[in-house]
């Protein structure tokens, strides 16, 4: 039987629950979510070329994403590290009342900034479309779990701020915790630390290639 007119608007505005293949697939990214970005590590690590352009550039990027992150996991607390679906309150405070999913765009602009400071073309192309796609997919599976956790709460709000690209009004109706500095510190040392060491590779990098006038590792090996 063809959907009606209201069934068919509903699905074209990508209600929770109507794309099985998409929340599937989001399911298996989300459960493995701390490894996916290895492989553009990888990348660029060896092929990358970190200039004085790609730092003034990139730094400034991570540091904002990491700012949206920090903000918003004092907010939310440790469910964000969780590898299972679990939320005791829907939070719409702090960053989450101007976008939905803060630490996915931190994340974002995380990478990018990282793949700019590694200052190598393609992939600083690639990987935001790829990153878009990837947080799309888990968003796609977790939104079935807050309809049903949240409900009523949840369907404002999910129709008043958007998924990735911020509103400049806050969201009216707030619900979660206040900011906890002390949370956000806790929660977000391995991101933290991640980052730092990432940086670290690409500081080393910059400098064993700017002294051996190679133009990335991989040539380096391969020469």
């Amino acid at each position: 039987m063809p959907n009606s007119p209201d069934e068919n608007l509903r699905i074209s505005n990508g209600e929770p629950g109507n794309r099985p293949v998409a929340e599937g697939i989001g399911k298996f990214l989300f459960k493995h979510r701390g490894i996916i970005p290895v492989p553009f590590i990888l990348l660029l690590l060896f092929l990358g070329n970190p200039r004085p352009w790609s730092w003034a550039v990139g730094i400034p990027l991570i540091l904002i994403g990491e700012a949206i992150r920090f903000w918003g996991v004092g907010h939310a607390g440790g469910a964000t590290r969780a590898r299972d679906l679990r939320a005791h309150v829907l939070c719409t405070r702090g960053p989450f009342a101007h976008v939905r999913n803060p630490l996915y765009l931190g994340n974002t602009l995380m990478a990018l900034g990282t793949v700019t400071v590694g200052g190598w073309w393609p992939l600083m192309v690639v990987q935001p479309v790829f990153y878009l796609v990837y947080y799309y997919l888990i968003i796609r599976y977790e939104e079935p779990f807050l309809a049903r956790e949240f409900g009523g709460t949840h369907e404002p709000y999910r129709r008043a701020v958007r998924r990735l690209i911020p509103r400049l009004q806050p969201y009216p109706v707030k619900s979660g915790a206040g900011f906890s500095a002390r949370d956000a510190l806790y929660n977000e040392r391995r991101t933290l630390t991640g980052q730092g060491i990432i940086l670290g590779c690409l500081l080393a990098l910059d400098i064993v290639l700017g002294e051996l006038g190679a133009a990335s590792l991989f040539q380096l090996i391969t020469s």
